[in-house]
């Protein structure tokens, strides 16, 4: 009953916005519907996205008798959301995910801005400021599904977060404390991350040409309280099994490290992305080590074959929508067409602690019919070490606003 609550009053605020007077509100669609007053003082945006999936999996002999692996299809993800601005330099984000058959709040969170010196306070429920791909949306990102590396990144929680930008936003700063939740926006107990990021762009020059550097670089300091860690990982397929399983007893604490690189040129795009975790055990556990070391990495390279480009956005320090040159039947356009392949590899492997090895090779065909709809091929060769390994070809059809 709630999810159709959530409804009816999204639904509710469109028609709202749209019986405004031209002399109140101008309504209009851009990649989404916006209303904008009259004085700028207030700008409303709704949205969504939907994104239904397609997988067929087949496994070798070895890996068939560790994991039962079927073919499948869902929606990956389901969701709606309003953000905006109002009185100029109060911010807020509502977003909930329908993907599952239930309710979960995704974003939701109150920014103030132009704060002197601060520059930005964030506060609710929404993404860590750790890694490219993960703070990339998953609207934008070049395959179906983020690198393996991103298990050690979290995605939303509950928490606060300062940031800033300087040098015409070539250079930006975030710091934040947040409690792990795991979707249930609300949290107990002693739990915490501190979270620092750092990225700046050495190359942006987007006249005469697309070209643009970033380099970054974050750190998490994740307390857990003497608590049970777990790392479970599925290759590059959201309804693949989970191949790679780590659980730990008692941690203390989580030391998370991890840099960045971007590179843009033109059509073609490089990014890759290293992280360590450093994993150390409680006082009382029985592990062989005080502390324990496990590494991810990736490398992605791009290419549009019809001269589009990756859109990085400053304000944001990562990648957004891709606008087509010609959409899909207009003048004869045929849309944007990106190819795409990644390495990806993680190792849970270390000293009396085996969760396993993994590599993943993807490549994928994306076409962008219109700046909001985008269809996307992968093809996903995972390689588990000394289990065995699996083809994997899936499918995804997406909106977008």
């Amino acid at each position: 009953m709630k999810h159709t609550y959530v409804i009816l009053i999204l639904i509710f605020i469109g028609f709202q916005l749209n019986g405004q007077t031209d002399n109140d509100f101008k309504v209009y669609w851009n990649n989404g519907l916006k209303a904008d007053s009259k004085d700028g003082n207030t700008k409303i945006k709704m949205g969504g996205r939907l994104q239904y999936d397609v997988m067929w999996i087949g496994q070798d002999d070895s890996l068939n008798t560790h994991f039962d692996a079927k073919n499948g299809s869902e929606f990956r993800r389901a969701r709606i959301y309003t953000s905006g601005t109002i009185y100029k330099n109060i911010k807020f984000k509502f977003q909930m995910d329908f993907a599952g058959g239930n309710a979960v709040i995704k974003d939701a969170y109150i920014q103030l801005t132009k704060i002197p010196y601060v520059g930005n306070i964030r506060v609710g429920n929404f993404k860590e400021p750790s890694g490219l791909s993960m703070l990339t949306s998953s609207k934008y990102i070049t395959f179906m599904e983020r690198p393996l590396a991103n298990a050690f990144d979290n995605d939303r929680d509950l928490g606060f977060m300062l940031f800033n930008q300087y040098y015409k936003k070539r250079l930006s700063w975030f710091a934040g404390y947040f409690h792990p939740n795991n979707s249930t926006a609300k949290y107990v107990g002693k739990d915490y991350d501190l979270v620092f990021r750092l990225t700046g762009l050495p190359i942006y020059n987007v006249e005469g040409g697309y070209k643009v550097l970033h380099l970054g670089s974050s750190f998490a300091h994740q307390y857990r309280s003497n608590n049970e860690v777990s790392f479970s990982l599925r290759p590059e397929a959201h309804l693949a099994p989970k191949y790679l399983n780590l659980k730990i007893d008692e941690v203390d604490n989580i030391n998370d490290i991890n840099g960045e690189f971007l590179f843009i040129f033109n059509s073609l795009s490089i990014e890759a992305e290293y992280t360590q975790a450093i994993v150390k055990p409680s006082s009382t556990s029985t592990l062989s080590k005080s502390s324990y070391n496990f590494h991810a990495y990736y490398a992605t390279i791009s290419w549009f074959l019809t001269g589009e480009h990756k859109n990085y956005v400053t304000s944001n320090t990562f990648f957004d929508r891709v606008t087509p040159r010609k959409n899909l039947g207009e003048d004869g356009g045929i849309g944007a067409f990106e190819l795409a392949l990644r390495y990806s590899f993680m190792n849970l492997d270390n000293a009396d602690l085996n969760g396993g090895v993994m590599s993943d090779i993807t490549g994928g065909i994306n076409w962008y019919l219109n700046p909001a709809t985008r269809v996307m091929f992968n093809y996903v060769y995972s390689d588990v070490k000394n289990i065995g390994k699996a083809n994997i070809f899936q499918m995804r059809f997406q909106i977008a606003f």
